[in-house]
């Protein structure tokens, strides 16, 4: 069963579906203790599922630069470039049945990173094999571990397959 067609047609009958551009694209921000970055760019790929083994998980990388893939794939490389060279970016972790695992906003206001999927709210338009897109976002201002953060950025990405994953399509 493809759970990522099965997620997307229960969206299609609940009047979900808007067609996206099928370019890399995102539009919003990211405010941490108080400063605001907008996010402009999109990366998408699939990836080894870590709660269900033999499927794949889609990475959903949303940033203010282009990245490239390989720094866009490591949590530790996006974690220095935003403490180093100022990065603005939500990297979130959906599973097959298209529920989020983890979302860790990212931005050099922070002194501590967070990583949960609590406080994401994710409202898709497109969940397929070659195409995420929707809407992520907090439900107002968040604050927890000494740190304000909110976010609200509308995306759409073709899905790459990340080479080191051992699941096929």
């Amino acid at each position: 069963m493809n759970h990522r067609l099965t997620a997307l047609a229960v969206f299609a009958a609940a009047g979900a579906i808007a067609l996206p551009a099928s370019a890399q694209s995102a539009k919003g921000s990211l405010t941490a203790n108080g400063q605001t970055g907008q996010l402009a760019h999109a990366l998408a790929w699939e990836t080894d599922s870590t709660t269900e083994k033999g499927y794949l998980d889609v990475v959903v990388v949303l940033s203010d630069r282009k990245l490239p893939l390989e720094v866009a794939r490591s949590d530790e490389k996006l974690e220095t470039m935003a403490r180093e060279q100022g990065l603005v970016a939500l990297r979130v972790v959906l599973n097959p049945d298209a529920k989020v695992m983890s979302a860790a906003p990212l931005h050099p206001a922070f002194t501590t990173f967070i990583r949960s999927a609590l406080w994401v709210r994710w409202q898709p338009s497109a969940y397929n094999e070659k195409l995420v897109a929707g809407r992520f976002h907090t439900d107002g201002p968040r604050s927890e571990f000494k740190q304000k953060w909110n976010y609200d950025v509308t995306f759409s990405a073709p899905i790459s397959l990340d080479p080191a994953a051992k699941t096929k399509r």
